[in-house]
């Protein structure tokens, strides 16, 4: 038996029969979320979306779903590419940022009262200093991901990427930084809202096709 296989879809259907109103509550959820005809946001930025959340989330059905559907939208393998590497992008820059609350942490003691707070990236000297170099590289990274001058993806995309990602690490010191970016690159507040809501059926979707497995291990047990 292997953990995870394109074959496990079948058991899409049994998991409908044991759980029926579940199951056709999150294809409502998430047909709403992927509305084709939704002035907002197209679907091909919403599916690039949807694959930075899934690369997050490491779920192999939702990214074998939604590369397919950003495929069939339109949208090409450098675009793909583009997305991924902001999802490692966050993913890295969550546990950097929290590098400054584990400098507070130390710094701090038991006198430790507030876990975020905006005024955390004081620590970002004392984790440069402390780091040898990597912050460094981080950064470097980091622009990288985000070069104004790549035109494969906007930097508006590759920011509502990054805010998904964001909602999905829940980073609140990623979400500042890149909600600031996607306003400063002409992102609205309801192409923001967009995002944040394919990060939400992309972190259920992983936890529903993840029943394909739970059904499927519970058949081999």
């Amino acid at each position: 038996m292997h953990y995870h296989e394109s074959g496990d879809f079948d058991y899409a259907k049994v998991l409908a029969e044991v759980a029926p109103a579940q199951v056709k509550a999150f294809g409502t959820f998430d047909a709403a979320v992927f509305d084709k005809d939704d002035e907002i946001l197209d679907l091909r930025t919403k599916e690039l979306i949807a694959i930075g959340v899934a690369s997050t989330t490491q779920c192999p059905y939702c990214l074998d779903v939604h590369v397919g559907n950003a495929k069939k939208a339109g949208a090409s393998r450098e675009e793909v590419a583009r997305a991924v590497f902001v999802a490692a992008g966050l993913r890295a820059g969550a546990a950097y940022t929290h590098g400054f609350l584990a400098h507070k942490a130390y710094e701090q003691g038991a006198e430790l009262e507030h876990f975020h707070e905006p005024g955390d990236r004081k620590h970002l000297r004392t984790l440069r200093t402390s780091a040898g170099g990597s912050v460094e590289a981080f950064q470097q990274f980091d622009a990288a991901v985000f070069d104004p001058d790549d035109e494969v993806l906007s930097v508006k995309v590759r920011e509502l990427i990054a805010i998904a990602v964001a909602a999905t690490t829940q980073c609140p010191y990623c979400l500042a930084g890149h909600v600031g970016n996607a306003k400063k690159a002409g992102a609205t507040e309801e192409e923001l809202a967009r995002a944040v809501m394919v990060a939400a059926a992309l972190r259920a979707g992983a936890a529903y096709t993840h029943g394909f497995l739970a059904l499927k291990l519970y058949d081999q047990k």
